[in-house]
């Protein structure tokens, strides 16, 4: 894919170089620790792109620099006197020392190499990360509906989603013992609790998430704060907010169903008592003879109605007679009588 081509979609369809850089934010508050560890904390942000975590970083007093595969991001990121150059992830990490990076973050990078390559990148980041080091490896999350069936295949360098468990797991395994899933860039509750449909459930888990990793080391309980904050929103979270909206609705329906049953329930007992009393009783013959009567008039109606119907036909047959030849007149007349 051409570097150009991609920069713009990137653009298109990622977002704002504003918008990622005030979304990356959140992730100060589990490397701002390190600060008071060391003089100078070293960061290495792999598929850097536009730069907006290499600037942030330095805004925040860190020493980062960053590399990407593709030139025209990097060139972009030079463009603005960030620390950037052309590397690939694994290449530039087995050039490094070991314990020589305090920071090893990937945004939006592992989903785009085979999963041999993330485990070996994983195992490279925890020998070059110094005691307490901090990896960050964020990555479309599967578990949204729609980022597992649609949007992940929006971009074609994507290979494979892969779960948030596996990706922890990996990390665990490789000898980063703590670590964090993180799930983020979910929409506000506010934007779709009101009124919660069937596609809420669909988009609303978090599209992202993030495995915060940490390497061992003295003084590791400073960061114990920032792995406490809450991760995000799933999917049986949001089912059941899908759920609660439908047993409130049933509890109105219901509401509304005992109210009616209750007026029904009334006006059965006031018929009831009517129809046990004694002036009910008293005037049943009278009904009778009403309804016989309305079964009267209403033949009458009936006759009448027919008579009409006969008479209609009659003069058609005398205007009609009217207008026969002698003979026919003959005929008809006999036949009429007959």
């Amino acid at each position: 894919m051409n570097d150009d081509f991609y920069v713009a979609f990137e653009e298109k369809f990622r977002g704002s170089e504003e918008l990622i850089k005030e979304r990356q934010k959140k992730y100060l508050k589990f490397i701002n620790p390190l600060k008071i560890l060391k003089d100078e904390v070293k960061a290495l942000d792999i598929g850097c792109g536009r730069g907006e975590w290499i600037s942030l970083l330095n805004e925040n007093g860190f020493n980062a620099r960053g590399i990407d595969v593709n030139e025209s991001m990097v060139r972009l990121a030079s463009q603005k006197g960030l620390n950037a150059a052309v590397n690939d992830a694994l290449g530039e990490l087995k050039s490094l020392d070991e314990n020589s990076l305090d920071i090893i973050t990937a945004f939006q990078v592992v989903e785009h190499i085979k999963f041999d390559d993330v485990l070996e990148l994983i195992k490279e980041a925890k020998r070059v990360l110094a005691p307490c080091g901090i990896l960050i490896l964020e990555t479309p999350n599967p578990e949204n509906i729609m980022v597992g069936t649609q949007w992940f295949y929006l971009d074609a360098t994507h290979k494979n989603p892969i779960p948030c468990e596996l990706l922890s797991f990996a990390t665990h395994y490789y000898g980063l013992e703590r670590n964090f899933i993180f799930k983020t860039n979910e929409k506000s509750p506010s934007e779709y609790e009101r009124d919660m449909g069937i596609f809420d459930v669909f988009e609303g888990v978090s599209p992202d998430y993030s495995v915060i990793a940490q390497k061992n080391g003295d003084q590791s309980e400073l960061f114990d704060e920032a792995f406490a904050v809450t991760p995000g929103v799933n999917l049986a979270q949001i089912s059941a907010s899908y759920n609660n909206k439908f047993d409130k609705l049933k509890q109105q329906v219901d509401g509304v169903l005992n109210a009616y049953i209750q007026r029904y329930e009334a006006a059965q007992n006031e018929l009831n008592d009517m129809l046990n009393s004694k002036s009910w009783r008293i005037t049943k013959p009278l009904r009778v003879s009403m309804k016989i009567a309305k079964k009267i008039v209403g033949r009458l109606k009936r006759y009448a109605r027919k008579s009409k119907i006969l008479m209609s036909k009659e003069m058609i047959i005398n205007e009609q007679a009217k207008t026969l030849t002698k003979k026919e007149l003959q005929i008809y007349n006999l036949l009429k009588k007959d």
